[in-house]
């Protein structure tokens, strides 16, 4: 049963956010989903992004269907992968309305300081980089471990696109959070 974990991780993450694009539309009456304004780098990390995720996918339907590694370190993968999947849970419900894939020069709908965002500005890629990881471990395929490192670079991209944005809209208040709150941990 151990090798199905990083499977429904991976799922119950993608229906999260499904359904938050859905739950901020409703509630906030605008689109959570910015990805289709990027341009140029930006528009690479989000391709790289989601190529990345579907490969991810694959390896955990994969591993699923086939097993994996030894016994320790299917454990050890599939509870990285349920705590990465808890950290972008928790963590997109902590942003409530303010939550976006992605971003839009007009759009900065709250800055998000308490939760887990009291100990990383980026909890939500934090969790789904702990995922990632946890299906590369637990597949032990290692071209599931090249996406996971496309991955990886793809959120660390996209971290580096929102910064500037972020400071842009928040100022002082986005300087002071960075100087108190690390990137990642």
């Amino acid at each position: 049963m151990v090798k199905y974990v990083p499977l429904m991780a991976i799922v119950v993450v993608a229906v999260s956010s499904i359904w938050r694009i859905i739950w901020v539309k409703k509630t906030a009456g605008g689109s959570a989903w910015a990805f289709g304004s990027a341009k140029g780098l930006q528009q690479l990390a989000g391709i790289s992004f989601a190529v990345s995720i579907a490969v991810l996918l694959i390896a955990a339907v994969i591993y699923a269907q086939l097993g994996g590694q030894n016994l320790y370190v299917a454990y050890t993968g599939s509870l990285l992968s349920v705590l990465g999947a808890a950290i972008v849970i928790i963590a997109q419900i902590q942003m409530g309305e303010a939550w976006r894939i992605g971003i839009r020069p007009d759009d900065a709908p709250g800055l998000i300081d308490t939760g887990l965002f009291r100990y990383s500005r980026n909890p939500i890629f934090l969790g789904m980089m702990i995922v990632a990881i946890g299906i590369a471990l637990g597949s032990g395929l290692w071209w599931a471990w090249i996406a996971c490192l496309i991955f990886v670079l793809s959120c660390h991209s996209q971290v580096k696109f929102e910064e500037p944005h972020l400071i842009g809209h928040f100022g002082d208040s986005y300087r002071k959070y960075c100087g108190q709150v690390r990137r990642w941990l």
